[in-house]
């Protein structure tokens, strides 16, 4: 897979604008998108975790990527704490406009998590070094 995309996403989260997240994008011919959410650690705003939904639907709009794809969540490793990843899978990939903390907002469906360890997401990644991912 190639990385097409590397950045920091800002996002409103429950109440007030300031979330911040880096989100990568990686993208092969033939196969679903591969999108890693991680949270960054000095983000104060609404987590990535509750905010997955939102966050997917704003990427696969952003971006025009086809659904369904593969949505990993990632918390690094920081201050001792040991790194951690998820495959979230969602309910449905049709995004629907809720109000939200006063705002119209758009989001998929109810997410699941399933935590992976870093040798899965290397082949989710073909190969790619997860480490510093």
């Amino acid at each position: 897979m190639r990385k097409t995309h590397d950045y920091e996403h800002r996002y409103r989260g429950y109440w007030s604008d300031g979330g911040r997240c880096r989100m990568r994008i990686f993208r092969q011919e033939g196969e679903p998108p591969v999108v890693v959410c991680s949270q960054l650690p000095d983000n104060t705003n609404t987590s990535v975790t509750n905010m997955a939904k939102y966050l997917a639907a704003e990427v696969v709009e952003a971006h025009s990527l086809p659904t369904p794809l593969v949505w990993l969540e990632h918390y690094p490793e920081h201050e001792g704490r040991t790194g951690e990843w998820s495959r979230v899978g969602f309910s449905s990939w049709e995004a629907e406009e809720v109000l939200l903390g006063g705002v119209w907002r758009r989001r998929v469906g109810s997410p699941t998590w399933s935590p992976l360890r870093p040798d899965e997401v290397g082949v989710l990644l073909v190969g790619k070094e997860t480490s510093k991912a």
